[in-house]
């Protein structure tokens, strides 16, 4: 099976059958991007659900300022989620900060399913209500915790991240200077 780890995945976490398998297998496209690649712009319709199986991919508004919005690791579903389910432009743009290997379905596709079989409607609920649980949890951590408590939380959540990612983007998801996040990562170093 090409599509096996994401696949494996969704078996495991989310109790997809052997029908659901068969019927989501020749929907799903494996991708491997380089560095740099944009998976969406903002303006564009996002048409993705993505998976990754390796890498990292960065969400952002504003296309010259490109302020970050969110991260996407291994194991990790990412897509502009209003765009998505809306159908309508982004605000966000989805770029890979590293080499990525992932597997996309398409929104249509992903309807499809959910026409044919009650499994695939669970599935959307179940991978939905875990992406709104991780929001939740990040939305409390950014309400009440300082900057270096947020770096915390994504080198926790997001192992290996900060090693790829320019210091300029993560300092404007943690809404703070360059200047700021190199202390806190001088003194996040000099503490582990």
């Amino acid at each position: 099976m090409k599509n096996s780890h994401f696949i494996q995945l969704l078996k495991s976490q989310f109790d997809l059958s052997e029908n659901g398998e068969k019927m989501l297998e020749p929907r799903i496209k494996k991708m491997l991007m380089p560095k740099g690649t944009p998976l969406l712009r903002p303006g564009e319709v996002c048409r993705h659900i993505y998976f990754l199986e390796s890498g990292f991919l960065r969400l952002y508004v504003n296309e010259e300022q490109q302020q970050t919005t969110d991260f996407g690791c291994k194991g990790h579903f990412c897509a502009a989620i209003e765009s998505l389910l809306q159908q309508s432009q982004s605000e966000e743009g989805i770029i890979c900060e590293t080499d990525a290997k992932l597997y996309a379905l398409h929104y249509y596709d992903l309807l499809v399913l959910e026409d044919l079989s009650l499994e695939f409607v669970t599935l959307s609920k179940k991978i939905l209500s875990h992406y709104l649980l991780r929001i939740n949890q990040e939305k409390r951590i950014y309400l009440k915790g300082n900057a270096a408590e947020k770096f915390q939380h994504v080198c926790q959540h997001y192992p290996g991240l900060a090693a790829h990612i320019k210091h300029k983007d993560m300092a404007s998801y943690l809404g703070i200077t360059q200047q700021s996040f190199s202390r806190i990562l001088k003194e996040s170093l000099s503490k582990g």
